[in-house]
């Protein structure tokens, strides 16, 4: 029942709470950023730069990417701003490359386990299971940098980088 005591949005918390939204999406549109070009050259992978080119990004091209990222991002970002962000995106390159190996490796054992002349339900579980905590890993690494990379701005520079969020890439 509504009462005179809690119609107020702001004595209800109803702006702190949209600010802490806002905040954790802009950590998202970072992590989405930075993911995209970690995750295109972190093992080989293909590059979904345009959605068509399967070619991996040479080590150039990733660092040329997230420059450009960042710019799109976060144009009026300090040199030393930039810097920073482009340190949290080649540290994140850097851990997610061995375990985005590993996860690939891992992966192909999957279709083997099913074809074996006995299917091993115990086996697949722990190979199910491995995969699952490969995924974890990097998406915590991504979360991690995404929050990192969220410090080095200021709120109305995660404000405008959230605009980014959802737009063509070209």
């Amino acid at each position: 029942m509504n009462t005179p005591d809690n119609t107020n949005a702001s004595d209800t918390g109803a702006v702190p709470h949209a600010k802490r939204r806002r905040a954790i999406a802009m950590a998202a549109a970072m992590a989405v950023a930075i993911g995209a070009a970690c995750a295109a050259y972190a093992n080989g992978l293909p590059s979904l730069h345009g959605h068509g080119d399967r070619t991996p990004m040479s080590p150039a091209m990733l660092k040329a990417h997230i420059g450009k990222m960042i710019e799109q991002c976060a144009p009026d970002a300090s040199a030393d701003q930039k810097a920073r962000l482009e340190a949290i995106a080649d540290g994140a390159v850097d851990d997610l490359r061995a375990v985005h190996t590993q996860f690939r490796e891992e992966h192909a054992r999957g279709p083997a386990l099913l074809m074996a002349p006995v299917v091993d339900r115990v086996a697949l579980e722990q190979w199910r299971a491995g995969q699952i905590h490969q995924v974890d890993l990097m998406s915590r690494r991504l979360l991690a940098a995404a929050e990192d990379a969220a410090e080095q701005l200021t709120p109305e520079q995660r404000t405008r980088c959230g605009g980014h969020v959802g737009m063509p890439m070209h």
